[in-house]
């Protein structure tokens, strides 16, 4: 009788132990499920320029010097006027508007229309280009969060109106730049422009007497 007892006992072990056997791969099965449904199906990874010494980044991280890199040309492309202010701004800041936060869209919009008033778009080309020996360098950006930096750029403005200089100024502009995922396909650097951190100020270039 015990023998029977025995051999009952071990047959619900077996059959407990082959419940388990099959429950534990339908959980893996339906967590690696989940897991994949949830999984981004793009990931953004962003190369600093210099991979002479290696890196080692995050998958969310930026490097600085593509922070300073973006912003640089953004910048530079919205105040490329080759033609005429009046038309090549206002192009401009709409062509360029998936890197612009709302706000900042709204501010260069702004600041069109009181150049416009004050006369100071028609007929202008402007351009601007990197101070040489001004331009990145890790000290340029400063991280205020995890998804915003304040970048310094060094640059030289210049302006002409029918063939006459009329600016020619080096500027410090500090322009605040923000992570932005609105729009891959308009915008695939994941940042955007979100206007001045702070007011621009004039470079004071001291020029040493030759003896």
């Amino acid at each position: 009788m015990s023998n029977y007892k025995n051999l009952l006992a071990s047959k619900d072990e077996t059959i407990k132990a082959l419940k388990i056997a099959c429950i534990i791969p339908t959980v893996l099965a339906v967590l690696f499920g989940a897991g994949w449904m949830l999984a981004p199906s793009d990931i953004t990874l962003h190369y600093p320029p210099d991979l002479s010494s290696g890196i080692k980044l995050g998958v969310n991280e930026i490097p600085k010097a593509n922070v300073y890199g973006f912003t640089y040309y953004i910048f530079q492309q919205l105040n490329r006027w080759p033609k005429n202010g009046e038309d090549d701004y206002f192009n401009k800041i709409h062509n360029l508007g998936g890197y612009l936060t709302p706000s900042c869209f709204q501010d260069r919009l702004d600041d069109y229309a009181a150049k416009k008033s004050t006369n100071e778009l028609a007929n202008r080309q402007r351009a601007v280009w990197e101070i040489p020996g001004r331009g990145f360098t890790n000290g340029r950006v400063r991280t205020t969060s995890g998804s915003s930096w304040v970048v310094s750029l060094d640059v030289h403005v210049e302006e002409t109106y029918r063939g006459e200089k009329v600016k020619d100024r080096l500027i410090s502009y500090p322009i605040k730049v923000v992570r932005y995922n609105a729009d891959p396909e308009l915008n695939p650097w994941g940042l955007a422009l979100d206007c001045y951190a702070d007011i621009p100020r004039n470079i004071i270039v001291e020029s040493k007497e030759q003896e």
